[in-house]
């Protein structure tokens, strides 16, 4: 107030010099009160006196956090104590500090068996290589409350190196409300001091950087990746000489996305309080630091190696567990969990976990020995799974040269190798690039063709959303310009050339392939433009524009020309889930009044706008608003007859995890046209594609006088197709050959007569993996922790069919068994003491589809949808094992649950199950 006085009544010039006077004096106090923020820190640990605290650092692993809470769980793991001696020995205004640190008398200790519980647990000393450490005193440049450097003699082992490290960390501190940039064990982190109260400090450790690279896995798709969690806070008091109570808590948990009950944490705690203060007379005299160094190393005969708080690990190979080459061993003790029997079970895929790791661990020469031994004929299929699965320089070119792709000998095994391999995440570029030069190859078997180029191009996708680099994005681009050429080059009248390579195009989902796939759809024959269609469905909505929806709408609306039945309701589909407007609705309602399309299709559009609804609350508020609007809500659109349908249930919602069993069957003349079933998870509002099971038939117009009693007669030419019938698979979202069941009516007679398929037949097997999970976490103590992930799917499709012509019946069921093993482990492992968490979950599903069909006055079709009662078992186990020579030291504690799932059976519609009740009723 006074400048503003002198201001209104002194000269101009005076008035300038106030001005510049008040705002020097503004910058003098800011800077004042920065210094003496910085003589806060500064004046602690004064020259001349020694500091003795009282020290604790210990590590507990432990399953999930929701399962300590229920206390069904309890943590093991071990602390070390000691007394540590903290003292100034040189110090400068403006180079800092330089601490002596020397931790005296170091136990390592662990929990008693004998504790009764958790919250009593004593902890008791044990024999280790803590006894033997040399112990030497190290020296901690210290600045401004910053570590700077770390300066410490060479020691035998890594962990002891490490520890001090951790140790220094604790004295990186500030005594002020800051968000600082701090550098220290857990790399580069964003911190936050709070003042709580008088000479108490809050410390919050966020957006930690690791500076040193270490190798790590992890899926692109956040659902098979889990979620690692951190929580890291210290708190400090303090005087004006030192520290008086200083704690860092450190909190990590790794959890599956499936179920919060699988995964492991581990917590880390360091604690120092004051215990004594006395004189120090061992002060260094000198110029600089350099000096001062030099003084120490003559004194203490020591060679100090100046170092920064980044700590080292030691990635561990099979050497280090003396496991190198046992595939041998390994197989033969899972060979019967891996025959054709046990797929689709967990046994199946617990098993061929312990082989991937085993493969990884072994030569070329061990794992050629293997495939090749005839005692593993029975299992050949599933061990070259698991090669597709490990999918390395070394898995691969022994699969090269195991497998004959020139004949048809190996042919299966072939098939199950690239399937296995196609599914991969993360495949390597020397990988596929072999695999392109094999496609220019000429073979006989067009199965084999069609299966490797659906793998190259399956793998180029998995690519480049693993591992988007300018190179890779590079070879995308080349692949869809390779296929793209070689679909031109087939012949108009070649279906089957033409069908390899737009399958090829549905592992791609390159942008560059819509409008390819879209002049296909809308000139190409009825069995291309389906194909097409379906494939653009496949794409996602996220590569549905403005041109795709054109065609759409021209497709389903036939506004040039006649189209497929398939094809225009795949059209309709991608309409419906493209967020339709109030004008789309209004003619797709009006449509379904026309006395001239099929029933079925009407039924089956109808089917996709209730499934709309179901779906999407603003699409379904949209569709009332039009039925209300425009009077269409009664019995000539809304009451359409016909057994097509498409629905979605619910199987399982768990963990923010909806599980969906996606249905839909395009009934023609009795019979599915054209029918799949969908296994799908949602996670935060993104859909996974597990599994889809697809059928399609044409030429079977045997039944359309039985079954339409319209009397209309159907003029088009779809009646006069050829007979027949195929199956079709995708598993997580790459696309495999179909499967052809017959392709003509003699076929179909020779399937009726002779009786195949009257037996539980396999339409496809498989062990492949879901989810592979490999990261390194350090702590503020020294310590890494490894956190590894594995989980595999083995499946078994099979189907069986029985049908009389004398009594003009047929049933029928497919089988979807599915068996997931998912191991993980959380592991700190030093030369010290080695705290490990393993966490499991093993479950099965069993999706079974029945039919009972018929057929002698008229058709009566009943089609029942029923998910088996299954059981999820999560197991957790915890050991500790202290690495004593002489007399080691082990703990072990394991924890099982079982939770079962009900099963459920799914209804179709309401003409599907009059159907079923009047069949049941007869057979009573």
């Amino acid at each position: 107030m006074t400048y503003v006085r002198i201001a209104a009544v002194g000269s101009a010039p005076f008035e300038k010099r106030t001005v510049l006077f008040a705002a020097a004096a503004f910058l003098w106090w800011c800077c004042s009160l920065a210094s003496a923020d910085d003589s806060a820190v500064g004046r602690l640990f004064p020259v001349g006196v020694r500091f003795e605290y009282e020290f604790r650092s210990s590590v507990l692993v432990d399953g999930p956090s929701r399962l300590a809470r229920n206390g069904t769980t309890s943590p093991a793991g071990h602390r070390v104590v000691g007394r540590l001696s903290v003292s100034s020995i040189w110090s400068d205004p403006s180079d800092g500090k330089l601490l002596r640190l020397h931790l005296k008398s170091p136990k390592l200790q662990t929990w008693s068996k004998k504790s009764k519980d958790d919250i009593q647990r004593q902890f008791i000393d044990r024999k280790s290589k803590i006894d033997t450490y040399e112990n030497q005193p190290f020296f901690v440049h210290w600045k401004n409350g910053h570590v700077v450097n770390l300066y410490a003699s060479s020691t035998k082992f890594l962990t002891e190196e490490n520890f001090k490290k951790g140790i220094a960390a604790l004295f990186q501190f500030q005594l002020s409300n800051q968000n600082v940039v701090e550098y220290s064990t857990l790399g580069e982190c964003n911190v936050t001091y709070s003042e709580i109260k008088d000479n108490t400090i809050s410390k919050q450790i966020n957006n930690c950087v690791y500076s040193k690279r270490l190798p790590e896995i992890k899926h692109p798709d956040k659902i098979w990746q889990g979620v690692l969690s951190s929580k890291r806070e210290g708190r400090l008091t303090y005087n004006n000489e030192a520290l008086v109570e200083m704690s860092l808590i450190e909190d990590y948990e790794y959890i599956t996305s499936f179920m919060d009950e699988v995964g492991a944490t581990v917590l880390s705690k360091q604690y120092l309080e004051l215990k004594k203060t006395s004189s120090n007379n061992e002060i260094i005299k000198a110029n600089s630091l350099y000096e001062t160094i030099s003084q120490l190393e003559k004194k203490t005969k020591l060679n100090l190696k100046k170092q920064d708080l980044s700590t080292n690990y030691e990635v561990k190979n099979c050497e280090h567990y003396n496991s190198c080459n046992q595939l041998e061993y390994v197989v033969n003790t899972y060979h019967d969990s891996l025959l054709d029997s046990k797929l689709g079970k967990s046994k199946s895929a617990f098993a061929a976990i312990q082989v991937i790791k085993a493969i990884i661990n072994s030569d070329t020469n061990m794992t050629k020995r293997v495939l090749t031994d005839e005692k593993n004929n029975a299992i050949v299929n599933q061990l070259y799974d698991i090669m597709g699965a490990v999918l390395n320089e070394g898995s691969h070119k022994v699969a090269m040269e195991t497998l004959d792709l020139s004949t048809d000998k190996k042919y299966d095994q072939a098939e199950r190798y690239l399937w296995s391999a196609s599914i991969k995440f993360n495949p390597k570029v020397e990988i596929i690039k072999n695999l392109i030069s094999i496609t220019e190859q000429k073979f006989s078997n067009k199965n084999l063709i069609d299966t490797i180029y659906n793998t190259v191009t399956a793998m180029t996708s998995r690519l480049i959303r693993y591992n988007h680099t300018e190179a890779n994005v590079l070879l995308y681009d080349e692949m869809v310009v390779r296929t793209l050429e070689r679909l031109q080059k087939c012949k108009q009248d070649d279906d089957e050339c033409i069908l390899i390579y737009i399958r090829a195009l549905a592992n791609l989902k390159h942008p560059l392939s819509i409008d390819v796939l879209l002049n296909f759809a809308h000139d190409g024959n009825r069995k291309i433009s389906a194909y097409a269609m379906k494939i653009i469905k496949m794409f996602g909505s996220s590569l549905w524009n403005n041109q795709v929806l054109k065609y759409c709408n021209k497709i389903f609306f036939q506004l040039i020309k006649k189209q497929d039945s398939s094809t225009r309701m795949i059209a309709l589909n991608i309409l419906l889930e493209s967020n339709p407007d109030y004008e789309l609705l209004k003619h797709v309602i009006k449509w379904l009044m026309m006395p001239d399309e099929g029933y079925e299709v009407k039924q089956y559009a109808l089917e996709l706008l209730k499934e709309m609804a179901n779906q999407n609350e603003k699409s379904a508020q949209l569709l009332r608003t039009v039925l209300i609007q425009e009077k269409l809500n009664h019995y000539g659109s809304m009451a359409q007859r016909g057994l097509s349908s498409s629905f979605s249930r619910i199987f399982i919602n768990y963990n923010n995890i909806t599980g969906l069993v996606k249905t839909s069957q395009h009934i023609y003349s009795g019979v599915t046209k054209r029918g799949s079933v969908d296994i799908v998870l949602k996670h935060d509002n993104v859909q996974y594609d597990l599994c889809s099971f697809g059928i399609f038939t044409s030429g079977l117009g045997y039944f359309t006088s039985l079954y339409d009693d319209s009397g209309k007669k159907d003029t088009s030419d779809e009646a006069n197709l050829p007979t027949s019938a195929g199956l079709e698979l995708s598993i997580f979202g790459v696309h495999i050959r179909p499967f052809i069941m017959f392709s003509s009516q003699s076929q179909l007679l020779g399937h009726v007569w002779s009786g195949s398929g009257s037996e539980r037949t396999p339409i496809i097997q498989g062990i492949s993996q879901i989810i592979e999970h490999l990261e390194y976490v350090p702590l503020s103590n020294g310590f890494t922790a490894e956190l590894s992930v594995k989980g595999m799917l083995s499946l078994d499709i099979a189907g069986q069919i029985e049908m009389s012509m004398w009594n003009k019946n047929a049933q029928s069921v497919i089988e979807k068994n599915g068996g997931i093993s998912i191991q993980g482990s959380l592991k700190l492992e030093t030369d010290l003491v080695t705290n490990e968490v393993d966490f499991a979950l093993i479950t099965e599903g069993f999706l079974h589809m029945y039919s009972n069909a018929e057929f002698d006055t008229k058709i009566v079709l009943c089609m029942e949808i029923i998910f088996e009662d299954t059981n999820v078992i999560t197991a957790v186990q915890r050991r500790v094992t202290v690495n004593e020579p002489t007399a080691p030291y082990r703990s072990r504690k394991a924890t099982t649950w079982t939770r079962p799932v009900s099963g459920r059976s799914f209804a179709l519609n309401q003409l599907v199950n009059k159907f079923c009740n009047a069949i049941h009723s007869q057979s009573q």
